[in-house]
């Protein structure tokens, strides 16, 4: 009983210690779980042009789509950081996709890399028309036709 008077009187201490200096406790996003599910329809998306210009195997697959569903969840929680500044969004949005460039590395065959490095402009091109486009009512907007680039 003691230990939960001292749990309790430490939670509204640090509580009020906080909002006397003014630092903002961090909270969650109120629409996170609509940011994961766009974020997920948006890497698989993605994921399913790749597995088809690439011509990945299941792993490959797998790990494509591991690697692109945290980069959708970081460039969502970068768009909406900082809606309404363009050239901020961008900065960091190459950074993001700069770790994707060399997640890949590890997971595809020289050749498969190749042809993604090159392709690279065109994934990002399409990851962006595929954030514009997605709908959360219907996750699977653009999965129509997954083209290769070539």
């Amino acid at each position: 009983m003691r230990r939960f008077f001292v749990m309790l009187s430490m939670l509204f201490g640090s509580t009020f210690a906080v909002k006397a200096t003014g630092t903002k406790l961090p909270t969650r996003p109120a629409g996170d779980k609509a940011t994961k599910t766009m974020a997920g329809a948006r890497a698989k998306q993605l994921s399913n042009h790749m597995i088809t210009g690439l011509q990945l195997n299941n792993y490959q697959s797998r790990k494509t789509l591991e690697i692109n569903t945290r980069v959708a969840e970081q460039l969502t929680d970068i768009e909406l950081q900082n809606a309404g500044n363009a050239a901020e969004i961008e900065r960091l949005s190459q950074n993001v996709y700069a770790e994707r460039d060399r997640l890949m590395e590890d997971v595809l065959s020289t050749v498969q890399y190749n042809h993604y490095f090159g392709n690279r402009k065109n994934y990002q091109a399409l990851d962006r028309e595929i954030a514009a486009n997605i709908d959360l009512t219907t996750p699977e907007t653009l999965a129509g036709d997954a083209t290769a680039f070539n």
